[in-house]
This record gives structure tokens, C-alpha cells and sequence, in this order.
């Protein structure tokens, strides 16, 4: 049926043009004739079912989209929606529409859906749901009107609706006319069957997705307090039906059904989880063994005998010990293949130490071609080196060049990174905190460099940390990000602090925001303040604090919040002002604790 309709389409086209009138001044008004006819067909057909056909019409409505509103160019805020979107449209039918979203600057709280499987969301909404769940909940809601064809469905019953459209159709480029058409679409009062069956069903393919179906109880609930309790609650975001708060319970009912319970803390990856790094080695840091084996998954020892340590760790509870009985036994580990371009550099730094500073070590990589044969080896990180007895970072780089020992060969396809002691080197060598990352794969900024707590300096406190005396130590068994977190215990009477090493002032630009997240916990209930200051010389505080925020920690929930700031100094601080300092005060009871993890300032 479909095809005939094309033939149909077709047959007019060629109808029209024949029927044109030869002179030359005439063609362009023919053009715009034929094209007006397709146009209408096109509409007649979308609106008889056919996907192709709506698929087209979402693209004549996104040009006025795009043409009347701005699209937000922030990096992470797209990363985050996308990431989001990417996992929930895949438990949709794609009906040929290839589903896509597309943030819109804007404050209002609103996300809608076009013909064709085109979403849409304003940076309001973002502002507004706090968490990666409701956000889920946002977008399976618009996928299943989109799925469903509601819109379809509504706008069929809509006298209005189609002269709108034969309207626009004829004024192909009229911005009123597409306004009125673009205005009916975004702003559909749908049924109440409809609106329940968006409810019902999105709940559920968010769930199967992977996230947590609570959030939507959670998300109703906030626009009913924010908007009101009636109908009118939802009217800036869903024109719904029935009213708010039945929604509210509805999605409470489906949730017994689903057998999860109802809470209201969900995990935020915007701008938390953000400062995630490349790194192209798996188990970097050594600290599973899923296949117990007896030794770190996703590498393998080639020679000698190597283990799990747990008395030495840069980071997490394990490093990578490999042992010599004697001068002459060699042992090597190497990582799983890495797929590698020659045109490329790639980066590997980590950390090692050694016994007594007497052991030598050698890092380089074994090489394979595109039928994974091994073709060599090099070595241009480290070439039998003797190592400190105290945890030392290494870094160097893999690159093609001249035919040697520390370049890739030219059918390079493949490649193991290899861990290697010797020569003569009876005793122990320590790796762990690997990272391969192309040159090209700028690392994420943090001007706390140490802010997921794992690297160890004195007295077990994580590096670039100080605070109250015997009050703070690096947590391996509790975190949220990485491996360790950092614990603050309570002092009877007083307040307990942490603070991370002051920043220069030189780091920032004027008028530069800054942002600061971090996730939390606490056992008991806590409350605690965030404090971002400006020292002088002497260390001393200046009178204008950049941040000043309290937050409550629930028992043994982790929560994350996420702050901005305008980095602005007043003549008098550009003089004062020397260094930053990020700190955190807490009224902590003497049995109770507070764990913080993943601070990220950027």
C-alpha cells in the first residue's frame, strides 16, 4: 500500500510538470507548486499511518525547531543527556525513526517529543531533576508518546490541527505559520489513556534499562509541589492527564508491582562522574581476580612467579608483586591485546618500588601484527632500572619512528604492555596505578588532583590532604568512586575538618566558573559545610568566601552534589588573594563518621 502511495506521489509530480507552462519565469513557481502538492500528499499520508511519511514531516518540524531555538553547545551537559538517552531508547521500537535528543538552552522545566522519534529537552528540566534516574524517567515518558504514536493519534481527531498543517505546507518557509503548527505539536493535551500508558510503560522500559523505576514517584512528586497540586501541576511539562497527583500514586502502585522500594536517593553521573579518565588498560590497578586465578584478571604471567600483594598499594587494597628466588629467574606479566594505530602516540604512566632499591625493572610492550602473531618486543619506558624502595611514578610514551627498541615496527596492530624484573635482581618488584592513554586524549581538569582519595602519602592519609590530627585516614573498605575514600570520625563537642593543599590563584582566570562535586555519606545523620576560600600569603582567610554550602548526609546513603561559582576578585583581593583553599567542616558525632569521595574542582 505504502508503495503505491509513493507511485501516487510520483505520478503527480510529473502531472504538475507537464502541465507547466514553458516559459521560463513560470518554472520556479511550478517547482514550488509540485513541491507544495508532495507536501500535502506527504502530510495526507502521515496522517493515514505511514511511518516514512511522518519521519519526513519531523524533519520539516525540526528546521523550525532549530531555526527559532538554540541548541546548548556545553560538552558535558550533551555527554550526560546522551548517555542517558543512549541506554533508554534501546528498549524502543525504532519504527525506522532512529530516536536522537537534542538539548535546548532555556529555563523551562519542559521536554517534548515530535513526529519521526525526534525528543527534545531544555536545559531546565535538567536543572530541575536531580539525578540520572529522573532523567531516565523524563525520556522514557516522551519515547513511549513517540513509540505509541500519540501524537499521531491526537492530531488525527484535530480539525484545527490540519488546517495548521495545510496552512505551513503552503507557506513553506512562513515562520508564523510553523510557529502555530510547531506550537500545536509541542504543546498536545493528551488522554488520559494516553498519558497513563506513557506512565505505565516508560516506568518499566526505564527499569529494564537499568534504572531505578522510583525515580519517576519521585519526579511527579516534585512537580507537584512545585507547580500545585491540581491538573494544572504537569500543565508546563506534560499537559497531562489525569491530575498530578494521581500520577504520583499510579507510579507508586506500579513500583509495589515491580517489587522495588521507594527512596529518593539516586546517583548523579553529570558532572560527578565526569573526570573519568581514558585508559586503555583493563584491571590497571590490580584488584580483581573474577576468575580466581590467584592472580590479577586481564593479565597474564609469562614467566616466574607473580601475585596479588596487599601489603604494598599505591591505590585499593592490591598491588602487582613480582618475585625473584635468585639472580637468574626472570618474571614477566603482560596485559590482554590492545588494539593500537602506529600514527599515534600512546602514554603509560604507574607507579613501582622495589625490595631494597637493588631490583631492576623493565616496562615496554610486546608487539603483534593484524593476524595477532607476536613480532617483537621494546622497551621505552623503563630498560633495566634499578627502583627505589619507596612507591615512584614512571611515565613514558610508545610512538613509531626509527627501527629500534623503543618503537612500534610498522605492521604494528596489537600490542601487551609487559612488566618485566632483571637482569640480577633476586627480591620483589612492586606495580600498580597503571594508565594508557592516547597523547591525543586530553585528561579531564581537577585542580585536586587526588580528590578520589587514592593516592597514600604519610601517615596512610590520602596525598594532599591535612586536617584535624588522628581524625582522618583513607577508607579501603568504604567508597564510592575508585577505591578508597577518605573518613573523617567525629570528636565529642567540636567540629572536625579536611582541606586539600591550597591552590595558587595563578591557576584561575578572571570571570572563570568554577565547579565543584563531590559524592558523601555518613553514619549517623550529618551535617557538614563545604568552604572555598581565599588565603593571603600567611594563609589566613580573606573575608569573601567563594562557596559556602551545607549539606546533611542520610545514614550510610551515598548522596553527590554539584556547585557553581564565578571566579571574580575585587581589586583589593587580586592583591590579598595568593591561594584557594577547598575544605570541609563537619559537626560529627565522637561514634559517628563521614566518607567523602570523587571532589572534583575544575
Amino acid at each position: 500500500m505504502k508503495q503505491i502511495n509513493y507511485y501516487v506521489i510520483a505520478a503527480l509530480a510529473v502531472l504538475f510538470f507537464l502541465q507547466s507552462k514553458t516559459q521560463a519565469g513560470n518554472i520556479l513557481g511550478d517547482i514550488i507548486n509540485i513541491y507544495t502538492k508532495y507536501e500535502q500528499a506527504n502530510m495526507m499520508m502521515w496522517l493515514a499511518g505511514d511511518t516514512k511519511a511522518e519521519k519526513r514531516f519531523g524533519e520539516e518540524i525540526k528546521w523550525y525547531i532549530n531555526l527559532t531555538n538554540k541548541k546548548t553547545k556545553d560538552p558535558e551537559t550533551n555527554r550526560w543527556v546522551h548517555s542517558i538517552f543512549d541506554r533508554v531508547k534501546t528498549q524502543f521500537r525504532d519504527r525506522g525513526f532512529d530516536y536522537n535528543i537534542t538539548v535546548l538552552e532555556g529555563s523551562t522545566v519542559n521536554a517534548f517529543a515530535i513526529p519521526g522519534g525526534n525528543v527534545y529537552v531544555y536545559k531546565g528540566m535538567l536543572d530541575f531533576v536531580g539525578s540520572d534516574d529522573e532523567l531516565a524517567a523524563v525520556l522514557a515518558h516522551e519515547l513511549t508518546h513517540s513509540e505509541k504514536r500519540h501524537s499521531l493519534k491526537q492530531l488525527r481527531q484535530s480539525t484545527v490541527f490540519q488546517l495548521l498543517l495545510d496552512k505551513a505546507v503552503k507557506n513553506k518557509r512562513d515562520r508564523d505559520s510553523w510557529g502555530q503548527l510547531v506550537g500545536a505539536l509541542t504543546s498536545l493535551k493528551f488522554s488520559r489513556q494516553d498519558e497513563d500508558e506513557a506512565d505505565d510503560i516508560g516506568q518499566k522500559k526505564m527499569f529494564t534499562a537499568g534504572f531505578d523505576p522510583a525515580a519517576q514517584v519521585l519526579l511527579w512528586q516534585k512537580f507537584t509541589d512545585k507547580f500545585g497540586k491540581g491538573e494544572k501541576g504537569l500543565l508546563q511539562y506534560l499537559s497531562s492527564h489525569p491530575p498530578s497527583q494521581e500520577r504520583v500514586e499510579n507510579a507508586r502502585r506500579n513500583l509495589t508491582g515491580m517489587k522495588m522500594p521507594e527512596h529518593k536517593d539516586f546517583g548523579l553521573s553529570f558532572n560527578i562522574m565526569s573526570d573519568a579518565k581514558e585508559n586503555l588498560l583493563q584491571n590497571s590497578s590490580f584488584e580483581t581476580d573474577l576468575a580466581k586465578k590467584g592472580y590479577p584478571d586481564a593479565w597474564t604471567i609469562r614467566d616466574g612467579k607473580s601475585c596479588f600483594s596487599q601489603s604494598e598499594s599505591v591505590t585499593g587494597k592490591n598491588s602487582l608483586e613480582l618475585t625473584s628466588a635468585s639472580n637468574m629467574e626472570q618474571v614477566r606479566v603482560v596485559s590482554e591485546l590492545i588494539p593500537i594505530n602506529t600514527n599515534e602516540k600512546y602514554i603509560l604512566a604507574g607507579w613501582t618500588k622495589s625490595t631494597d632499591g637493588k631490583q631492576k625493572a623493565s616496562v615496554g610492550a610486546e608487539l603483534y601484527d593484524k593476524a595477532k602473531r607476536l613480532r617483537g618486543f621494546i622497551w621505552p619506558i623503563l630498560s633495566s632500572l634499578s627502583l627505589p624502595n619507596a612507591w615512584t611514578k614512571f611515565e613514558g610514551v610508545f610512538e613509531s619512528g626509527n627501527v629500534s627498541a623503543k618503537n612500534f615496527q610498522k605492521d604494528t596492530a596489537f600490542m601487551r604492555i609487559a612488566l618485566q624484573n632483571g637482569p640480577l635482581s633476586k627480591g620483589s618488584i612492586w606495580f600498580d596505578a597503571l594508565e594508557l592513554r592516547r597523547s591525543t586524549a586530553i585528561p579531564p581538569k581537577n585542580y585536586l588532583p587526588n580528590g578520589d582519595f587514592e593516592i597514600v602519602g604519610k601517615d596512610n592519609l590520602p596525598e594532599g590532604v591535612n586536617g584535624t590530627p588522628n581524625a582522618l585516614s583513607r577508607d579501603i573498605e568504604r567508597f564510592k568512586t575508585g577505591y578508597s575514600s577518605l573518613c573523617i570520625k567525629g570528636r565529642e563537642g567540636v567540629e572536625t575538618q579536611m582541606e586539600f593543599s591550597p591552590i595558587s590563584i595563578s591557576e584561575f582566570k578572571d570571570g572563570q566558573i568554577l565547579q565543584c562535586s563531590f559524592h558523601f555519606c555518613g553514619s549517623p545523620e550529618i551535617k557538614a559545610r563545604l568552604l572555598i576560600e581565599l588565603l593571603d600569603e600567611a594563609g589566613n582567610q580573606l573575608s569573601k568566601r567563594l562557596i559556602e554550602k551545607e549539606f546533611k548526609t542520610k545514614a550510610d546513603i551515598w548522596q553527590a552534589i554539584s556547585l557553581k561559582t564565578e571566579f571574580r576578585l575585587q581589586p583589593e583581593e587580586k592583591k590579598l588573594a595568593k591561594t584557594i583553599s577547598v575544605k570541609v567542616i563537619g559537626a560529627i558525632p565522637a561514634t559517628g563518621k563521614l566518607w567523602l569521595d570523587g571532589f572534583i574542582l575544575r
